[in-house]
């Protein structure tokens, strides 16, 4: 069976179920609560902008539809698009273990080395899919409720950027963030190989990101802290300042990106000659 059938088998499984669509239903429901509380309520740093009004003014609007897409970027990305993610890769082998469907699988003419591949691919399709609609959907509905404007940015400094540029920053942080949400997965699909229970290999991967997370801000642990996954997954903001040097983005790339690689490589060794009885 060819590698690109099993890959439509797979996102077919995952887009099939009517859990892979809660997580589009819970980003939607975020998005819109942010926008309702940016209309209702006025841009989150205005206070901020009131303290520092007597040394420059900003003409125009303070919340746009670029912005909305910047702003939504922090608590979606390291919180809840992980969750989700986790969610669905965390079952792509384990709840087909605990089905029994694995071995049944497993005895058509497949190469395992194929079986795994699909798997992993269609969970990075899907960890891309999530960010691109987050993005998506929120610069969609800022622009239809604020309109078109600079890219004005608050978190990790005070960054006004044009339209056009504040657009084309948005699409690389997109992509770094799509880069880190596809590491998750791979770490999710993993652990999935490893036990029975998809709860369990969700859960394995949000304590291996939390315990990650803790590890790194430990002072005696400092040292690790530039090779853990959790220290990377904020690497998107690093491009909304005025001017952005790509230097310092290798390291967080590279390690995110060996965090994708890595679990797929050993995962296909250990499928190939794991003894699959379920």
């Amino acid at each position: 069976m060819k590698l690109g059938r099993l890959l439509r088998g797979e996102l077919a499984k995952i887009f099939g179920q009517k859990g892979a669509y809660v997580g589009y239903g819970v980003l939607v429901v975020l998005i819109s609560l942010v926008v309702w509380a940016m209309w209702r309520y006025g841009p989150p740093f205005e206070r901020r902008m009131g303290a520092a009004s007597s040394d420059f003014v900003v003409g125009g609007k303070l919340v746009t539809g670029p912005s909305v897409a910047r702003f939504i970027m922090e608590p979606a990305l390291l919180v809840l698009v992980p969750l989700l993610v986790a969610a669905i890769a965390g079952g792509l082998f384990a709840g087909e273990m605990q089905r029994g469907t694995m071995r049944t699988l497993l005895c058509r003419p497949v190469r395992r080395w194929a079986v795994a591949t699909s798997k992993y691919v269609a969970g990075w399709i899907h960890a891309g899919s999530l960010t691109a609609f987050l993005g998506l959907f929120a610069l969609g509905l800022g622009l239809a409720v604020f309109g078109r404007g600079e890219l004005i940015s608050f978190i990790h400094g005070f960054t006004i950027l044009t339209e056009q540029v504040g657009l084309l920053r948005l699409g690389q942080a997109y992509l770094i963030a799509a880069l880190g949400m596809c590491a998750v997965a791979s770490v999710a699909l993993f652990f999935s190989q490893l036990v029975q229970n998809p709860l369990t290999a969700t859960a394995l991967t949000l304590a291996f990101l939390l315990v990650g997370a803790v590890v790194g801000a430990i002072p005696y642990f400092e040292w690790l802290k530039p090779y853990l996954l959790s220290s990377h997954l904020e690497a998107f903001s690093q491009v909304f300042h005025s001017e952005v040097d790509f230097a310092p983005l290798r390291w967080p790339l590279g390690c995110m990106g060996v965090y994708m690689v890595a679990p797929f490589v050993l995962g296909i060794i250990i499928f190939r000659y794991k003894d699959i009885t379920c």
